[in-house]
């Protein structure tokens, strides 16, 4: 049985039980939260979610996990936190060049 296969069937047999409450994959932190929703990073995703993300990050295509990472942040609010950041550096810039 392949790595990938067994990691899977590792993460579907956490879903479904309560014995233990984090899972660690490539750096992010799935825990269970109430009901049938699971946290990735502190954002809350539906159990379907959850599968579909693990499965992205344990791909071998560099871009499926890219897209993972997105999902994750954009559910955890990362993602707006950087995106304003990044849009106010950009307008200094902007700004400092127009100056001269």
């Amino acid at each position: 049985m392949s790595k990938s296969k067994m990691m899977e069937e590792e993460f579907s047999l956490w879903l479904k039980t309560k014995f233990t409450d984090y899972f660690w994959i490539r750096g992010h932190k799935f825990g269970k939260a109430e009901g049938s929703k699971v946290k990735i990073d502190n954002g809350l995703f539906t159990q379907e979610e959850a599968a579909e993300i693990f499965s992205m990050l344990t791909s071998k295509n560099p871009i499926n996990r890219w897209n993972a990472m997105l999902l994750i942040w954009e559910r955890n609010g990362t993602l707006l936190k950087v995106l304003v950041v990044g849009s106010f550096i950009l307008l200094l810039f902007i700004f400092l060049i127009t100056r001269r």
